[in-house]
């Protein structure tokens, strides 16, 4: 009898599995970042956390419900710090020295990702932690450095976290919504206040997944690290964010049980052109390397032909 080293989880695929043309939107936490670049890389038509991480589903559910309720981004959102504007319900990147410039890059990309929302079949939400931060009674995404006495902080409930994404997803019937826990441990709550943070997380989960039976599932990459890859080989210097060779795990995970048959034999074909493509040559004017360029570049337009796929995809 072999002797087991692992307690490796279930690799159950997903009910609706996630085809080569069908859009795709991820959203959440900075572990959200490695996936979505990981499928932009690949040509696939993906938009990846275009309002910059975010870490708890309050302030997620606030910029979907912007998609859904139009709304334009007012001055009175934006607040100067050290001599640049920013906005409480988006990413530090999204900061400007000029508050009108900001108001219209703001409004420019609730557009743009608006104008991206029906192409979506699939939307990854990486839910990062249960904790917000509240200022003027409203939780923001981002203190932006503001001082610590702007803010009050509490942890949500389950039910106001199912409270909150239960209209969302009542009003996209055409989505589905595939959620996951990120892995990375919120450290400075303590142990012990992490798992708790990330169990109402997973609570509030399964409760959506009772509730749209159809339309939420749930991708195990938390227990993935937490109970499979129980090693610190699996993490960073810091022992809290998981290693290249963890992400790579969760990839292979994200293929398992995510991917069509279609998508599976696409990405076969497109890794070995991509990786063509990011090599790093000693001499990038040789002859030798632009004919080798050519050559790739003509086989990744040949695939994206044979697969129905744009030569394009979608970033903001």
């Amino acid at each position: 009898m072999m002797l087991r080293l692992r307690t490796e989880i279930e690799r159950t695929p997903l009910r609706q599995l996630v085809g080569c043309r069908e859009g795709v939107l991820l959203l959440g936490s900075c572990f959200t970042d490695n996936i979505g670049g990981w499928m932009v890389d690949h040509w696939l038509p993906v938009m990846s956390n275009p309002w910059g991480v975010l870490f708890n589903p309050a302030s997620i559910a606030e910029s979907l419900q912007r998609i859904l309720s139009p709304s334009a981004v007012t001055s009175f959102e934006l607040h100067e710090q050290a001599g640049r504007y920013y906005s409480f319900a988006h990413h530090g990147k999204w900061s400007h020295p000029d508050a009108e410039t900001l108001q219209r890059m703001l409004t420019d990309l609730d557009a743009e990702v608006r104008n991206f929302w029906p192409k979506a079949r699939h939307l990854f939400i990486t839910l990062g932690t249960s904790w917000v931060f509240e200022r003027e009674g409203r939780v923001v995404a981002n203190c932006h450095k503001f001082p610590s006495g702007d803010f009050t902080r509490r942890r949500l409930s389950v039910e106001e976290i199912v409270d909150l994404w239960s209209p969302i997803i009542e009003a996209s019937p055409d989505k589905h919504f595939i959620f996951t826990v990120s892995p990375i441990r919120h450290v400075k709550d303590g142990l012990h206040g992490n798992q708790l943070s990330k169990s109402i997380l997973l609570l509030a989960i399964d409760a959506l997944q009772e509730r749209f039976v159809e339309q939420v599932e749930y991708l195990p990459v938390y227990e993935l690290l937490m109970d499979d890859l129980r090693d610190y080989r699996f993490y960073a210097d810091d022992l809290v964010h998981p290693s290249t060779l963890a992400v790579e795990a969760v990839k292979e995970l994200v293929i398992d049980c995510c991917f069509s048959p279609q998508m599976k034999q696409y990405f076969a074909e497109a890794m070995p052109l991509v990786k063509a493509l990011q090599h790093r040559p000693n001499d990038p004017e040789s002859n030798e390397y632009k004919q080798f360029l050519q050559n790739t570049l003509q086989l990744k337009d040949a695939l994206l032909a044979k697969y129905g796929l744009a030569s394009t995809h979608f970033e903001p």
